[in-house]
């Protein structure tokens, strides 16, 4: 057997070790999302008198698709202007996934946050302008915000993660895949991972141009 067959077993034992690990961190956030958005219900509720128009379903369709947008834009603004404008702390973190791209200790650095306590900081810190809006206004869309708002951050870790380590994905999230893979590819922009509505908004013009 040859000598250069050992650090090459190495290397895929410790890639297995980094995604089961990555694995266990994915989950831990997605309950954690969900924990916490039970939490801000519950508390969003008992804050403000709703009555029956919190479950309307106009109102939770409302609410919901808000929470989307608002969770795309959150996406959107912090990628660019938190995670690759200056230096600091969060634009080196945030290189090491790009630096990592393909080497065993890549699904390290997949992972939204490593501790589920940025997650319910994340969640908290979205949730103040919505409680906000609603201890002012009480226009009854919190509870559908909140769903969007964790579905698409479940949904955000568990593609990006298969877009960069593997595992089925339907049709149209090949598209996405290779959108956000652009962005791997040095282009500028295409700061959404699968759903590029707030790149879409502001940079398709840098898209034409291939840069």
């Amino acid at each position: 057997m040859s000598s250069l067959e050992f650090p090459m077993a190495d290397q895929v034992e410790s890639r297995a070790a980094e995604i089961a690990r990555a694995r266990r961190v994915k989950r831990v956030n997605a309950i954690t999302a969900l924990l916490i958005d039970s939490v801000l219900v519950a508390l969003i509720l008992k804050l403000v008198p709703f009555g029956a128009r919190a479950w309307k379903p106009l109102h939770l369709v409302a609410g919901f698709l808000t929470g989307i947008l608002y969770a795309n834009a959150f996406e959107y603004v912090l990628h660019r202007f938190f995670l690759h404008w200056g230096q600091g702390f969060l634009v080196e973190r945030h290189g090491l996934h790009h630096e990592t791209a393909g080497a065993p200790e890549e699904p390290r650095y997949v992972n939204f946050a490593t501790s589920p306590l940025v997650v319910v900081l994340v969640f908290v810190l979205n949730a103040l302008p919505i409680f906000a809006l609603e201890l002012f206004l009480h226009i009854a869309l919190a509870v559908g915000i909140f769903a969007g708002f964790t579905l698409y951050f479940i949904a955000y870790e568990e593609i990006h993660w298969r877009f960069h380590l593997g595992g089925w994905l339907p049709g149209w999230l090949h598209l996405a895949r290779n959108h956000h893979l652009l962005h791997h590819g040095g282009f500028e922009g295409r700061y959404n991972v699968f759903l590029p509505i707030f790149d879409w908004l502001f940079q398709r013009s840098t898209w034409k141009h291939g840069s």
